[in-house]
């Protein structure tokens, strides 16, 4: 959930420079523009009180056409409910040069497989319990400002190395021209690089990944392939970079798994279901207690050793679609659920109705009677939410 906040003087002047006359230099590409806008409305309970939330979300995007070798993008968000955010979660330009292809700029580079959990993105990380609704169309989507060489080795092999001067960016706009320009001391930079290599049929991924800002190694191994579903496999070490001592070494390994499949069936139906695992051996086996039994979301919220994601897309038409999603927690019992449907009425615009609720104890991860005022700042999950919306795409 977006924490939304005043939007700062430095907005006035970004839509000054977005909206100027078009220059009389030749463009070298044409222009795609597309917006997508999502109304939202939620009558959710929370902390034992019934609460009416309402949220527009638009999103603006500008890509480069027409041009084979240098592609760019830019992307606006902007939330509007009681105040108002805006933030550029991508701002790009991709070159295709003889033998490489280069990115600069602030988006996403997605190592590794997994759509919630995925052990070998190691730059974004996606292993901990989502702490936000289930409703959105990506739930693992950050970016991040970097510079990243892609050599192409053949069909389906590559290496690809990246650089990242910061991590990745919280929503909203800079005060000033000052807080955009901070230098970085290279003992907080971030970077690695990975090779991709096609085994048989299924695909070999390996890289290693080093951040001075958290002050790791990250080292990883990753396989996806198709045996009767689609599967993939990853393992990570998060090695300290500090000596570590080798008794704690126990402590690094991380490990995710995933199950997809796609039924097609009679009459334009269809089944999509997934199984997502994110396993921390090093992680609780047993559900904590006392003042360590904290929400999801908080800071020092224990962290569990085994998560699942289960999800079942049920298409019951070209155009309506029942979805079941839920992120579980099965060493507490407790679970984060959302079920409803969607409809695409016309092209571009989709309607949708979901429940979301929060299945657990007092003193689990997601806890039916958690109380919003004790989580940070855009962490407060609703017990039990009802939303409808819609979202056009034009």
């Amino acid at each position: 959930m977006v924490a939304l906040r005043p939007l700062p003087a430095a907005l006035a002047a970004l839509l000054a420079v977005l909206l100027l006359p078009a220059s009389p230099v030749p463009a070298g590409a044409d222009t795609a523009a597309s917006v997508e806008i999502t109304g939202y409305g939620m009558l959710a309970r929370a902390g034992g009180e019934a609460l009416l939330a309402a949220l527009l979300k638009a999103r603006l995007s500008l890509r480069s056409e027409g041009n084979p070798n240098v592609r760019g993008e830019l992307m606006l968000d902007g939330w509007i409910g009681d105040g108002a955010a805006l933030d550029i979660p991508r701002a790009y330009i991709k070159v295709r040069l003889p033998g490489l292809r280069l990115t600069l700029g602030k988006t996403r580079l997605s190592w590794g497989q997994g759509f919630v959990f995925n052990a070998g993105d190691v730059i974004f990380g996606s292993l901990d319990p989502i702490a936000s609704d289930l409703s959105a169309e990506e739930l693992r989507d950050e970016t991040a400002w970097l510079a990243a060489l892609y050599v192409p080795l053949g069909s389906f092999s590559f290496l690809e190395g990246v650089l990242l001067p910061y991590g990745p960016a919280s929503v909203g706009l800079a005060a000033d021209l000052a807080a955009v320009l901070a230098p970085v001391a290279a003992e907080q930079l971030a970077g690695g690089v990975r090779g991709v290599f096609k085994l048989g049929s299924a695909q070999l991924e390996a890289g290693y990944y080093a951040s001075g800002r958290e002050g790791e190694h990250r080292p990883y191994l990753a396989l996806q392939g198709h045996l009767l579903v689609d599967y993939q496999l990853a393992a990570a070490l998060h090695v300290p970079l500090a000596e570590p001592p080798r008794r704690e070494a126990s402590q690094w390994l991380v490990l995710s798994a995933g199950l997809f499949h796609l039924a097609l069936l009679p009459g334009g139906r269809s089944i999509a279901a997934r199984l997502e695992a994110a396993v921390h051996p090093a992680g609780l086996w047993q559900e904590a207690a006392g003042t360590a039994a904290l929400a999801v979301g908080t800071p020092g919220a224990p962290r569990y050793g085994l998560y699942l994601y289960p999800e079942l897309v049920f298409g019951l038409s070209d155009t309506l679609a029942l979805q079941l999603r839920a992120l579980i927690s099965p060493v507490d019992g407790s679970a984060l659920a959302l079920a409803g449907p969607s409809w695409g009425v016309y092209q571009g615009l989709t309607l949708f109705a979901y429940v979301s609720a929060m299945l657990g104890d007092a003193d689990d991860l997601y806890r039916w009677d958690a109380d919003p005022s004790a989580a940070p700042p855009g962490m407060a999950l609703p017990s039990l939410a009802l939303i409808l919306g819609a979202e056009y795409i034009y």
